[in-house]
This record gives C-alpha cells, structure tokens and sequence, in this order.
C-alpha cells in the first residue's frame, strides 16, 4: 500500500534558496476484492461479498479526499509550513523552495470527513495525533485514515523526497447464518480492544481510553429483492429464497499486537428474550486489514463460531430469559 511523495509549498521565499521537485501520487494497492472473492465463495454467499465490498468501498479506496501536511523544525520542533488541501485524486506534484533546515514531515490523509477521528496538539510533532471521539459507543469510522513520518535534511543540492503514507484503520466484519433461528428478531452489538489514538511522529497506537466500536448492520441484497427490481412483470413470484445471512460490520484502529480483542452480539427473540454472545478473537487485528468472523446463531440466539474457519475464536453466551424451568447459561 503506497501513498507516495507528498510536501507542501512555503509562502516567503526571502530566506530560500533550494528548489525540490515533489511528486505526489496515491498508489493504495489493496486485496480485499481478492480476500472477500478467496473467502465468500459460495453462491448464496454472493450477496454478502457484494454488500461487504460495497460497505468497504470508501475505506478500502486508491484515492486520497483531503491531505494535511505539515513540516516541524528540527531542533525547536515547532511547525515551519502546513498545507491543507483537498485533492481527491491519486496524483498531484509540487516544485517547491524551501529553506535549509533539518525537518520532521508528518502526513495524514481522509479525516475532514471522518467525525469519529480527530487530529489533535499539530503545533508540535511530538504531540501530533489522532484521536477517536469519548463517545460511550462509536460508530463505526467512514474513511480509511493513512499516516506518513519522514525527517527530511534540506541542503544545498536541489533534491526529491518520496514520502509513504501506510492505512492506520481496520474493519472487522461478523456474518452470521440465521437458518437455525426462526424466532430471530435482530442482532446488536459492539467490538472492543481497538485502539483509541495514534500518534503521527512514533507510529504507535493508544489504548489508554476503552473503545467501544458499533457493529452495523450492512444491508445485503437479497436475491428476492434483486430479481423484482430486475424483472418487468409486476407480479413476479421469485423461486429463489432470500439469503440465510446477515452481515455486521466496524471500521476501527487495530488491537494489540498481544492480547485478546472481543465482539460482543445481543439477539432479541420472540417474546422480547434476549442472548448476548460474546465471541473473544486471539488473533490481533492489523492495521490495513479486513478481518472476517463467520458464525451460526442456534434455535436460543447463541452465536457459535464456524471452527473450520475461525479456530482462533472463542464464545462465552449469557441467557436473560427462561425457557420453562431450564437456565442455560456457558461460561
């Protein structure tokens, strides 16, 4: 994944005299076309690989919306130049004079239309970061968020600098198979274990503050719905049924490289009974990744993970309602 070249462009040229030639290009390579095609390969899987790549559509993007640029002295570590911009294309250059001085570039990409995420303490690059909003439940973040750091040396030659910026957010995705639960009502619930900040200049993430990110309903198109919306005859009757799944999903920072991180999932049944699973992932959640959970809820609206493809996950359920003279609760 590639973001490449970036700088900005000094307004008092009295004291410059080095020109640089800057390139700016956005060159976002992903796989999650070839992750969600390797992973929902079934044809009643279809509609949920489609309404997954749709959803992620403006995370997982090649284009850059808005940049924020900005260049630190290197001893006083104050900021010298800022240039915020909105590009909304991959490609863009800049032929810039700038004075000799030893700088800290920072960088960051798609947060002007990110209200979760916030970019807080610019005035230094030592205390430049990225935070998510103290909100009790978050929803889930609407732009993929790309980060750059590069001390950059200006001298006496004129000289070109390439500056990565590398995807600092994740997704998780849940998609539960419904079949084996007819008294379902729906499903909420919320991730936890992301981190809550980033800061630009150590590349490191924060988890001094608990998340709790939303996990949202993505709405999948059933094959009922796409045949009536495709077909001339008013009163169509479809053979086929509507698809068996539904689909959940976060935009989040990543977990930690070590530890545990959890989604935990409350099925409303009939009668107004309610399930809460929560399922505990060891594996961590990186950053730029899409990470995708399968599981079926039961006839009491447990969700139980698919072991073929989720050996890494685990399920804790509690029941708040009485099947007759019968608790059931798993610890």
């Amino acid at each position: 994944m590639l973001l490449g070249a970036c700088t900005l462009i000094d307004d008092d040229l009295s004291v410059c005299d080095e020109e640089l030639f800057i390139n700016y290009q956005v060159q976002l390579h992903t796989e999650l076309s070839m992750q969600l095609e390797a992973e929902l390969v079934s044809e009643t899987e279809t509609p949920v690989r489609k309404a997954l790549e749709k959803w992620l559509s403006p995370i997982f993007t090649d284009r850059a919306k808005d940049i924020d640029l900005r260049f630190f002295s290197g001893d006083e570590d104050e900021i010298r130049y800022q240039i915020q911009e909105v590009i909304n294309d991959n490609r863009t250059s800049y032929t810039i004079v700038l004075p000799k001085e030893d700088y800290m570039h920072l960088a960051v990409a798609n947060i002007a239309d990110d209200r979760q995420v916030h970019l807080l303490e610019g005035a230094h690059s030592r205390t430049m970061m990225l935070r998510l909003s103290e909100e009790e439940v978050l929803a889930p973040l609407t732009t993929g968020v790309f980060t750059a750091r590069l001390p950059m040396q200006v001298d006496e030659t004129s000289q070109r600098f390439d500056v990565r910026m590398y995807m600092v957010t994740s997704a998780v995705a849940l998609i539960v198979d419904t079949t084996s639960c007819p008294e379902l009502v729906g499903l909420e619930g919320y991730m936890m274990g992301s981190a809550c900040g980033f800061s630009l200049r150590d590349s490191a993430f924060a988890y001094d503050n608990k998340c709790r990110m939303m996990m949202e309903e993505v709405e999948i198109e059933s094959q009922v719905q796409k045949a009536k919306s495709q077909s001339p005859i008013t009163n169509y009757q479809s053979p086929i049924t509507n698809n068996p799944y539904s689909c959940y999903g976060t935009v989040c920072f990543p977990t930690r490289d070590e530890g545990k991180w959890t989604v935990s999932m409350r099925a409303t049944l009939t009668d107004n009974r309610h399930t809460t699973t929560t399922l505990t992932i060891d594996d961590p959640l990186k950053a730029g990744t899409l990470r995708i959970i399968r599981c079926v809820v039961d006839e009491k609206g447990k969700l139980e993970p698919d072991e073929e493809h989720d050996a890494d996950v685990g399920a804790a359920v509690e029941l708040d309602w009485n099947d007759g003279t019968i608790i059931d609760i798993e610890l």
